[in-house]
């Protein structure tokens, strides 16, 4: 087993080596993509929410119900939000050349839940946290929502995009090793080729000494691929990182669902100190007038 590993390795490792590096080229455009569509999408839905909240202070809009206030303004944020799954994007395209036919559509709660729906139907579920009046982990809340999110956590709804960058990650590494691991099946292939060489006769042995060569040949061969196809991946990694930016999204999400929580519980927070001094007024009111006849009582006294 061993030797039919070697015996591959020794034959194919290079071609192997850039097959791998293909792939790893394409999940890392494919992820960085989606990364880079999650970033805009998500832009613009902290945008259009603190513009909305921005309105709502404007107008000096009362919360009164947090749950229906919630509900109301997530449906108008929800309304200004672009499609953002590519299947559905391109059954709205068929829907609509068919609009005239058939005003009526449905679509499934698959469809439903990564479309933009998702997002808002997971925010409306921690409604409960923003009702709330002690302050929650706003990391949390937000790894809560975003990971609701199947277009968030995964590529084509397939594919968790986590693991495919630990993949990207681990790579280079994995090269470098692949490249020691073909210099030593070259060596190992060519040391045997040594034994064979009859010094006294070098002529006759020049076969023997060509194919030592060519084992050194690609001993050295997958050494300098690996080192190479390492420091192209490292380079992406480092001047077109994955994390960093699916990292700044997460950070605006949860500054954006730290401003609502804060809205709802200021509003709130006015709300009931007004009802409490209406309160407090109804009652030095209802004080005052029964102290009103024994004043006069004791003036005309």
């Amino acid at each position: 087993m061993i030797e039919v590993i070697l015996s591959f390795f020794g034959n194919y490792l290079i071609e192997f080596m850039t097959l791998m590096l293909g792939l790893a080229l394409s999940m890392r455009w494919i992820s960085f993509t989606h990364s880079k569509r999650d970033e805009a999408y998500f832009s613009h839905f902290t945008r259009e929410l603190l513009s909305t909240i921005n309105e709502d202070k404007t107008k000096n809009i009362q919360i009164g119900n947090t749950d229906e206030y919630l509900n109301g303004l997530l449906g108008r944020v929800n309304k200004k939000l672009p499609e953002r799954n590519l299947r559905k994007d391109l059954k709205i395209r068929h829907q609509d050349r068919r609009k005239n036919e058939d005003s009526s559509h449905s679509i499934s709660l698959k469809d439903y839940v990564s479309s933009k729906h998702g997002l808002i139907a997971s925010i409306q579920s921690e409604s409960n946290v923003f009702s709330s009046k002690v302050s929650p982990d706003f990391s949390q809340l937000t790894d809560r929502v975003m990971n609701d999110d199947e277009n968030w956590t995964k590529v084509f709804g397939l594919f968790p995009v986590d693991g495919i960058t630990r993949i990207l990650d681990v790579l280079p590494t994995m090269f470098i090793i692949l490249g020691v691991f073909g210099t030593f099946i070259g060596i190992s292939l060519a040391l045997p080729e040594i034994a064979q060489i009859d010094f006294n006769n070098l002529e006759s042995s020049g076969d023997t000494l060509a194919q030592f060569v060519i084992n050194v040949t690609f001993a050295m061969k997958t050494s300098i691929a690996g080192i190479f196809f390492s420091i192209l991946l490292t380079l992406l990694n480092t001047f077109y990182p994955i994390d960093v930016t699916r990292e700044r999204t997460f950070d605006k999400v949860e500054n954006t669902l730290q401003v609502l929580w804060y809205h709802l519980q200021t509003d709130n927070h006015k709300s009931s100190t007004q009802g409490q001094l209406d309160e407090i007024l109804q009652a030095l009111k209802s004080i005052a007038d029964s102290l009103a006849p024994q004043t006069k009582s004791k003036k005309a006294s």
